[in-house]
């Protein structure tokens, strides 16, 4: 027996996308992704630039070998640009994480009927998340909210939602041919 939601979309059906084990570890894996971002953002300047830079040594090594041999004023200047990038590429990956995860949840509980829909959500959600993320950072000591972040942030989201429907849009293709090729 059709629940009433199921007789007026029946691609609403409790299996795929839209199941209840579906639903709870998107649900779940949304919510692991912004606390994720809450505790980077709860670490101090000081926390933060050692984090990044334990990663910015390692791209120095890849694209500068001979960076040890530098005078100490290129080195720093070198580390601070590599540094930088590695910052707003951890800013981009992350919310691109939380756009991925947002849009398949969204589309776990609302389905493929209102699919634009979710992904306008998803970047909506994650985008109003970066702000709230970049005030909170001014709350923190030595860091600060800039509005170029949450600028990188939102793309960072758009890429994550895009994706997400991409591979959605994928997987219900294959749903789609099935039954043709069983029948």
């Amino acid at each position: 027996a059709m629940d009433r939601r199921q007789k007026r979309r029946p691609d609403l059906k409790r299996r795929g996308w839209q199941s209840n084990q579906v639903r709870f570890i998107t649900t779940l894996l949304t919510a692991a992704v912004m606390v994720m971002i809450f505790v980077l953002s709860t670490e101090d300047a000081d926390r933060s630039n050692e984090t990044s830079g334990v990663f910015s040594r390692i791209v120095l090594k890849v694209i500068s070998p001979r960076y040890e041999q530098l005078p100490k004023d290129q080195q720093e200047a070198l580390f601070n640009s590599v540094q930088n990038v590695i910052r707003k590429c951890a800013h981009f990956s992350e919310y691109a994480l939380l756009g991925l995860t947002l849009r398949l949840s969204l589309e776990s509980w609302f389905g493929p009927g209102p699919r634009k829909k979710c992904g306008v959500w998803s970047w909506a959600g994650g985008t109003l998340y970066a702000c709230t993320d970049e005030l909170h950072q001014m709350l923190v000591d030595g860091r600060s909210g800039q509005m170029r972040d949450v600028m990188i942030d939102s793309s960072g989201v758009l890429f994550g939602t895009v994706l997400a429907g991409l591979l959605i849009g994928k997987q219900g293709k294959k749903d789609a041919a099935a039954p043709a090729e069983e029948g």
